[in-house]
């Protein structure tokens, strides 16, 4: 790694967990809402398979929150952003 990158715990960026997500999530539109949202986002209705990575899981939700038509969306799209800048700090470190 060279002076000018920087990893994601120089800049104090963690990988939110589920339950911040949730929590955050609720903040905006209300627990009625996010606890409705989160389920059908996470696929926590269907039989539980393989989930992937952290990142992937996050990537999955965000991808459908962003595809609401409620406020939740720009929830979606700031996740997704928060994530994938993660990963990209992250992969950067480790080169």
């Amino acid at each position: 790694m060279t002076t000018d990158q920087r990893s994601a715990a120089v800049y104090g960026l963690t990988l939110p967990s589920e339950a911040e997500v949730i929590a955050d999530l609720m903040k905006l539109v209300g627990a009625d809402v996010a606890i409705f949202a989160w389920r059908e986002a996470s696929g926590s209705h269907e039989d539980a398979g393989p989930r992937g990575t952290q990142e992937d899981l996050l990537l999955r939700i965000a991808e459908q929150l962003a595809a609401r038509s409620d406020v939740a969306s720009v929830f979606g799209r700031s996740l997704a952003i928060r994530v994938n800048t993660y990963i990209a700090l992250s992969t950067a470190r480790s080169l």
